[in-house]
């Protein structure tokens, strides 16, 4: 195995590694934390102690994945393999995380974010829905669907080489 080789499967270990770290965490919060802590006295400081500790985590993966993601996408869209479907699909996938981390550092740090509360709300199609797409599960959702997006990027690239 050359060098080359050796440094491009450690790219791909390692932002496989900031994706799970980063989606993990935010299924956690969703399936896990949310229910355990849902109506417990200490909740709303429970959420935000994790939540800072997330957070330091989730801007640590952003680094590594716009660090890798880069040197991965200049290798793959350089290497004579990428179709037009995979620079549309890519275009796609690259949209969404940005999307995601447009969400996380601009959004959610700005001092004129908006907190929707819905504990007090009737629990109508309108809270529900506004809860569904707080910028936590919407982050969540893009996470899941940039997941399913880079599967199809290596299927459509597997293809255009046995071709």
């Amino acid at each position: 195995m050359e060098i080359q080789q050796i440094f491009l499967v450690t790219m791909r270990w390692l932002h496989i590694l900031a994706t799970a770290a980063w989606i993990g965490g935010c299924i956690f919060f969703f399936a896990v934390l949310r229910p355990a802590l849902r109506g417990s006295s200490e909740e709303s400081l429970l959420n935000r102690l994790a939540g800072n500790e997330f957070r330091q985590l989730v801007d640590m993966a952003i680094w590594v994945l716009l660090v890798t993601g880069t040197i991965l996408s200049i290798d793959r869209l350089t290497s004579g393999h990428s179709t037009s479907t995979y620079g549309i699909v890519f275009l796609f996938k690259l949209s969404f995380a940005i999307w995601m981390f447009y969400l996380v550092w601009f959004r959610n740090r700005s001092g004129n974010r908006k907190v929707i509360d819905t504990s007090n709300m009737k629990k109508g199609i309108i809270s529900k829905l506004a809860a569904m797409l707080s910028a936590t599960n919407l982050i969540m959702a893009l996470g899941i669907l940039v997941l399913l997006l880079s599967e199809f990027l290596g299927y459509i690239f597997e293809a255009s080489i046995m071709r």
